[in-house]
């Protein structure tokens, strides 16, 4: 066999035929998967007085919190309702 400098590069194994896009990171729940979580977020959806940015803001809060802790505890349901519902007024 003679070398004349010549090298194939073409490629010809199977990594190279392998798409480049990467995994998809895991989607994050758009609602949360406890039933307190779920009984807040009606809440949150349903109230009034809360504007879309602020309902957003808090669903976002619950479903973190659920992430983070498991479930919602009651200090932290107390802490959204209040934030939730009409101040009373004098």
């Amino acid at each position: 066999m003679e070398t004349t400098g010549f090298h194939d590069v073409t490629k010809t194994k199977a990594s190279h035929y392998r798409s480049n896009v990467a995994p998809s990171a895991e989607a994050k729940p758009q609602w949360p998967t406890t039933f307190e979580g779920g009984q807040l977020a009606k809440e949150i959806r349903e109230s009034a007085t809360c504007t879309e940015a602020v309902r957003a803001k808090l669903l976002r809060e619950v479903i973190d919190f659920e992430a983070s802790h498991g479930q919602c505890t009651q200090t932290f349901i107390k802490k959204v309702r209040k934030q939730v519902r009409p101040h009373p007024t004098p």
